[in-house]
């Protein structure tokens, strides 16, 4: 049973518009005479890795799914890309540079810590201190930050920022008890989330385990007693978990089982904003590999990706053969750079014009499902004389080889970003992922642009200019587009995917 996206078109949600201040309706603050022992059963629900961390401020974003019971944020995000308050219960720009949240009054942590100013402004200072942070492009455009009063937290930003909703309802929005900064925060999470963590009952590499919160403010969205993620990294086992009712739920993981679970008994939950495959190139100067410095180069290894090929292959005509790194319905989209379509001649022409005409020899890490996209590549790229090597690395730490600063490139998956919050981790000069400190050309002025621009179609324009030139310098390449979607047995009641999800939050979520 398919349950409906508000449109197919998979388009992108991403808030444009300046943030103004929001006295908010739509809050998800639960009613009097609430039941305040939560819900009843079990939600089980299946990871393709073990968790790394559940410290927020270093925890990738494709693993969210295992904080999220934990911890709650400062913003919720809504499956429209709209947003609601979370531990914030109203929020400001000041000015361009000034960001202002009223947090909720007597909430708690799960140590019964309070959730005050104090606590939130000393959350956003540790990750400001955290170099190595998955989040480390968030963080760094904070000066500094003031518990203005009990209830009252300012950001002093460094720059204009078209993401702050964004970013506060995802991994920078969990807020840690300042208490277990210095504890054991990989293994030992305290947050204000609907669930805390039952140490005794997980076991790693096999099942995290969550029991109910009974001191969460928002009692009616807590309905279960306990929450569950299995480890199941083979994708035909997890498959047939759920077809077998070992588990619940599980994201799907290849198109080739979207018939095999779309079988009138299960549910398939589609999220409105895409993933998108594609190659990153961290060695953009050469530094490690010398054809990359070589615009002609790059632009010969996109001409040689075979996007219809991938889509029939490996998606089965389920996804979108386009070489933008944005689908076409978007504000970003710019058809420019459709000129990139499979050109095998061009790209060996562009090789021998550079000097490589028998071609080079190049390594991807690569894991998990990510294997046959990267083993898709090394057959385009092996019919103009590039030499691919896979090495497998442990899965759940890609995210860690691509930025040790030994890695030249990458097949990679983008899930759940915005344009900035894209660029800022992956693309920008400095960002997390710019170990070598490479040369991005014109990019960071035209960012500049986007991020100061003062209407939404000025940000819109900023946006899509940035991405046009990323894609046509060839500092990534696009591979193609899949519609993110969970497998939910029918009796679980209330999944929704927000545009970050890969897994939906528990939060609303009944079994029974």
């Amino acid at each position: 049973m398919k349950i409906d996206r508000p449109q197919r078109s998979r388009r992108f949600l991403g808030t444009l518009a300046s943030i103004t201040t929001v006295a908010l309706v739509l809050t998800a603050c639960g009613g009097g005479g609430a039941d305040e022992s939560g819900g009843s059963g079990t939600l089980t629900m299946a990871a393709a890795t073990n968790v790394q961390t559940y410290d927020p401020q270093m925890a990738a974003v494709a693993q969210e799914y295992y904080l999220n019971p934990v911890f709650d944020t400062l913003v919720h995000a809504l499956p429209d890309g709209k947003f609601e308050a979370g531990l914030a219960e109203s929020w400001s720009n000041v000015d361009p540079k000034t960001f202002e949240l009223t947090l909720r009054s007597d909430v708690t942590f799960s140590d019964d810590a309070p959730v005050d100013a104090e606590a939130v402004a000393a959350n956003f200072e540790r990750g400001m201190s955290m170099t190595a942070s998955p989040s480390l492009a968030f963080y760094a455009n904070i000066a500094s930050v003031e518990a203005v009063d009990d209830v009252t937290v300012r950001l002093n930003l460094k720059g204009p920022t078209t993401d702050m909703l964004a970013q506060l309802s995802r991994l920078p929005g969990m807020m840690m008890s300042p208490a277990s900064f210095d504890a054991s925060p990989d293994t030992q999470p305290v947050g204000a989330g609907g669930w805390t963590y039952d140490a005794a009952a997980s076991s790693a590499g096999d099942v995290q385990v969550f029991q109910a919160n009974s001191d969460y403010w928002d009692p009616e969205s807590v309905k279960v007693d306990t929450v569950e993620i299995k480890v199941i990294e083979d994708a035909a086992a997890a498959t047939n978990a759920v077809l077998d009712g070992q588990v619940d739920m599980i994201e799907l993981r290849g198109e080739g089982d979207r018939e095999t679970v779309d079988n009138g008994t299960l549910q398939l939950v589609e999220r409105t904003t895409p993933n998108v495959y594609y190659v990153q190139i961290m060695d953009t100067d050469g530094t490690l590999l010398e054809p990359m410095k070589d615009e002609r180069v790059r632009r010969a290894l996109n001409l040689a990706i075979n996007r219809e090929s991938f889509d029939t292959g490996l998606q089965f005509g389920n996804g979108d053969p386009t070489a933008n790194f944005w689908l076409p319905d978007s504000p970003y989209y710019d058809a420019s750079t459709e000129e990139l379509a499979y050109d095998p001649a061009e790209a060996k022409r562009l090789l021998a014009e550079a000097g490589y005409k028998d071609g080079f020899k190049v390594t991807f890490p690569s894991f998990g499902a990510l294997t046959v996209v990267s083993e898709s590549i090394q057959q385009m790229w092996a019919e103009i004389g590039v030499d691919v090597t896979i090495e497998q690395v442990e899965p759940g730490t890609l995210a860690t080889v691509m930025r040790d600063g030994k890695t030249t490139m990458a097949p990679t998956l983008a899930r759940g970003f915005t344009a900035e919050s894209q660029y800022a981790e992956r693309f920008a000069p400095g960002s997390p992922y710019d170990t070598l400190g490479t040369d991005r050309g014109d990019v960071a002025d035209l960012a500049k642009v986007a991020l100061t621009a003062e209407t939404p179609e000025a940000q819109a324009k900023g946006w899509r200019d940035v991405y046009t030139y990323l894609v046509e310098q060839g500092y990534l390449m696009v591979i193609g587009h899949e519609t993110p979607t969970v497998v939910a047995a029918e009796n679980i009641k209330g999944v929704e995917l927000a545009p970050s999800d890969n897994l939906p939050k528990p939060f609303d979520i009944s079994v029974g």
